[in-house]
Parts: structure tokens; C-alpha cells; sequence
């Protein structure tokens, strides 16, 4: 049977190493003309893009529109590419995901897709600056909702449009380093991988009871097995 494979991106495919955070708190102090530390700590494990931004707003006691969530992010977006391609970027992929990638679309059973708190346009910065955007076909982004938990049915009805091929929720695998990831894949009854290379640990994550849980991607022949034939 088709496996369709739903990728988180931040803490399961990359680690930016803070590029992200800093790019919104350089668009806060942009936007809002506010100094970086008037802003608490953001909570951005597992968070969509737009509901970071109103997370902003509100820390800033200014009402948002749609379309001012949208300057605002325009203007992320503008400061996330810069840093990413700074010479002292230090961000990387981690262990195990290009082989794992490669070694995926190599199996004829197996469709990748996307399933991100990113907004589309953030996710093709950040895949794109690591080399691995080609490997997916489409998904579901932040920029189609803020609660990541309306992303999944987005995500699986793009997939299929693009690949002609209709997907047994049985054979849906959401993958992602996150209790959100989680909580995201239960909420339109899809199994969950978490894997324990982003802030949680796999005793954190497991206590979730996703479908499966694992340190990381390093054993890629395990990991194949798993995603494909478990």
C-alpha cells in the first residue's frame, strides 16, 4: 500500500540553529520599532508561523488583521533569508536526513510531503538552503492556517491531488519533533513518528503515545523499514 510520509521541518529535518527566532525578533523590532528584549521568550517548538506572529502582536498590546500578520511576516521572511545565507550561518541538517530522504524516494511506495508550521514560503527558504526541498511534493503549511491542527486534512488532500493516488489514514505518517506534531497528527486520526532530535526528549514524546518514537534518523536502513513496512 502507498505510504504518504508528512514532514515537520524545525528540530526533525533541520536545526537552523536559532535563525528562525532571531529573524522574528528582528522583524518585531522592524515592524513595531521595540527594542528585541521587550519580547518574552517565544514559544516556537512546534508553533505555525502566523500564530507566532500574533503571539507578537499580543506581547506588544497591538491588534492584528489578517493583513498585518501578513506584513509581518513578510517582513520575517525578508530577515530569514538574509541570515540563512550569511556567511556565519551554522545551521545544518541533521543526522541521517539526506540518506533517509534519498533512500525514501527511491521506494515507489513511499509519497513525501510537508506538514509545517512553516508558511510555504519559509519552508522553501529553509529546505532550499539545505539542499533537500526537492525531495517533497506539496503539504500542508502555516500560511493555510494558524492552528496546526486544521493542517493535516490540508496537507492529505494536496497530496493526493498532486499524486493521483488516495491515501488509507492507516497508512499516513506524520513526522515531527514535537508534542504539536503529535497532537496534529491525532487530530484527523493519522499515526504519528516522533523523533526526539528537536527540545524533547524520547521519554517526553513517548509519554504522548504516538505511533512510534526514536532517537533520531541515524539508521536509515531501520528507519525505511519502519516508515514503509512496520
Amino acid at each position: 500500500m502507498p505510504r504518504l510520509l508528512l514532514f515537520d521541518i524545525d528540530g526533525t529535518l533541520i536545526d537552523s540553529n536559532g535563525a528562525g527566532g532571531a529573524a522574528i525578533l528582528d522583524a518585531a523590532e522592524e515592524h513595531f520599532g521595540i527594542q528585541r528584549d521587550a519580547l518574552p521568550p517565544l514559544q516556537l517548538a512546534g508553533a505555525t508561523d502566523p500564530a507566532i506572529a500574533m503571539d507578537v502582536f499580543q506581547h506588544v498590546n497591538r491588534q492584528h488583521s489578517p493583513e498585518e500578520v501578513t506584513a509581518f511576516l513578510d517582513r520575517y521572511l525578508a530577515h530569514l533569508q538574509r541570515r540563512l545565507q550569511a556567511t556565519d550561518f551554522s545551521g545544518y541538517t541533521l543526522p541521517g536526513v539526506v540518506t533517509l530522504l534519498e533512500a525514501l524516494r527511491a521506494e515507489s511506495s513511499a509519497h513525501l510531503g510537508l506538514l509545517t508550521g512553516n508558511v510555504r514560503r519559509g519552508a522553501v527558504i529553509k529546505l532550499s538552503r539545505h539542499g533537500i526541498y526537492e525531495h517533497f511534493i506539496d503539504g500542508g503549511f502555516g500560511s493555510d492556517h494558524h492552528d496546526r491542527n486544521q493542517l493535516g486534512p490540508v496537507a492529505l488532500q494536496r497530496m493526493q491531488d498532486a499524486t493521483g493516488t488516495r491515501f488509507d489514514l492507516a497508512d499516513v505518517i506524520v513526522i515531527g519533533d514535537t508534542p504539536k506534531d503529535i497532537r496534529c497528527a491525532e487530530a484527523f486520526g493519522a499515526k504519528c513518528l516522533a523523533v526526539a532530535t528537536g527540545q524533547y526528549s524520547s521519554a517526553e514524546l513517548g509519554a504522548l503515545n504516538p505511533w512510534r518514537c526514536v532517537d533520531s534518523f541515524a539508521d536509515v536502513s531501520a528507519m525505511v523499514d519502519l516508515l514503509l513496512r512496520d
